[in-house]
């Protein structure tokens, strides 16, 4: 098999598309090329082919992951998954996220703190964060580190607070009012019996104002 031509992509100057046998092969970053000598004239075995091939989707992929980055953060897993919906295989998805992680562009670490600030912001409780976290396929051990100086269980205090803060100037007192505080911080991972010591005092609250 010998390379016929090689080309720069009209889209991207510093790509090239690479014929062999005068047919579309593969496409190749300008200096994966060079490292590889592609050029008009060499001839490449099945293997050589085959591993042109490799450079070239891991180079798409890797490109692809970066442009996701930076967009937003995202834990290893969840950007193994997109790449992998994108049509890239197993391998090339391990050795761009190995890559990136080998460069510090992902981080469950790093992640996980920075999705603790999103979690507390949204008034999740310790259960609700631990749940998203593992669903976002960070490790036990990271999951345990990143929510390890929250306290034990919010206080009462700190839930009625919460209550205050969304429901102030509602009846609280109404079972209707009750029922959908209850719902709404029990779906984020609070303690049933928290909320209703924590309404029963922001009524206290609101009662005295």
């Amino acid at each position: 098999m010998k390379v016929t031509d090689v080309t720069v992509q009209k889209n991207n100057k510093h790509r090239v598309s690479v014929f062999v046998d005068n047919e579309y092969a593969f496409s190749l970053d300008e200096t994966d090329a060079v490292a590889l000598k592609i050029k008009p004239g060499r001839e490449l075995s099945q293997s050589e082919l085959e591993r042109c091939r490799m450079e070239s989707c891991f180079t798409k992929a890797l490109a692809k992951a970066f442009d996701m980055l930076s967009r937003k953060p995202y834990s290893r897993k969840e950007l193994s998954e997109k790449l992998s919906k994108s049509g890239y295989d197993e391998a090339i998805v391990f050795e761009v996220a190995e890559e990136l992680e080998s460069l510090g562009y992902i981080n469950d670490a790093d992640y996980a703190a920075l999705f603790l600030e999103h979690c507390l912001s949204k008034m999740w409780g310790k259960k609700k964060i631990r749940f998203e976290m593992k669903q976002k396929g960070l490790a036990d051990e990271i999951i345990a580190e990143a929510i390890g100086s929250l306290d034990d269980e919010n206080t009462e205090d700190e839930m009625t607070d919460m209550i205050l803060a969304r429901y102030r100037g509602e009846d609280m007192t109404d079972m209707k009012t009750k029922a959908r505080i209850t719902r709404y911080f029990a779906s984020r991972g609070f303690d049933f019996a928290l909320i209703d010591k924590a309404i029963r005092k922001a009524i206290e609250v609101t009662g005295n104002e």
